[in-house]
């Protein structure tokens, strides 16, 4: 019982951000990661591990940021309205986080960037950005490399220098992926025959005597 109990429970976690994923995706998914690349902006899985090793970096030293790269208008969901509006957009998704994080978020879009903290906009941290060069153009290897700039330009004015671990190859290796994938699937189709049995078992109890 207890372990169909917890069953259904990561079936409702995993539901959960995908039935709210068409509002407004970055801002599920920076919930628990700390970087939001959409699949249409084309970096790599290796260019991706090193912007959270960044990040990482920054945290250990006091500094934590989140960054939003929006590659596309799609990759808003419901408020497109928002698209080419990094300044407006970097509070937005601030705020859609401040339930469970407070801290900076940097915003990437092809017109420019965004930051914001606390759903506020810092507009120290957009000076500082202001003379910083989007990728042209706005995807693969060049997007990865301007959004580095931008995480080192403003790690560096609060004094925080960040630095990259090595990335190795095996981590992002396509039989690694389909692994993963492959593991994921099969914990899910688990989770859905146990809630099933679960639920026939429950049926087919008998009530109380009476």
């Amino acid at each position: 019982m207890r372990r169909a109990l917890l069953a259904a429970l990561l079936l409702c976690l995993f539901a959960a951000p995908l039935a709210h994923a068409d509002g407004d995706p970055a801002s599920d998914w920076l919930l628990s990661q700390s970087v939001f690349i959409p699949p249409d902006a084309g970096v790599s899985k290796d260019d991706q591990a090193k912007l959270v090793a960044l990040l990482k970096s920054a945290k250990q030293q006091g500094y934590t940021l989140r960054v939003a790269v929006i590659a596309s208008r799609y990759d808003l969901g419901s408020v497109t309205v928002l698209d080419k509006r990094p300044h407006d957009y970097a509070p937005f998704l601030s705020q859609e986080l401040r339930f469970l994080y407070k801290g900076r978020v940097l915003v990437a879009m092809s017109n420019g960037w965004g930051f914001a903290r606390n759903g506020q906009r810092q507009p120290a941290e957009e000076k500082a950005l202001a003379s910083l060069p989007v990728a042209r153009p706005f995807q693969g290897a060049p997007l990865a490399a301007s959004v580095e700039r931008a995480i080192r330009r403003v790690t560096s004015r609060a004094g925080v220098h960040v630095r990259a671990a090595p990335i190795t190859g095996s981590a992002s290796s396509p039989n690694h992926d389909r692994l993963l994938i492959g593991a994921g699937a099969a914990v899910l189709l688990l989770a859905a025959v146990a809630v099933s049995l679960w639920r026939r078992r429950a049926r087919s109890a008998p009530g109380p005597s009476r």
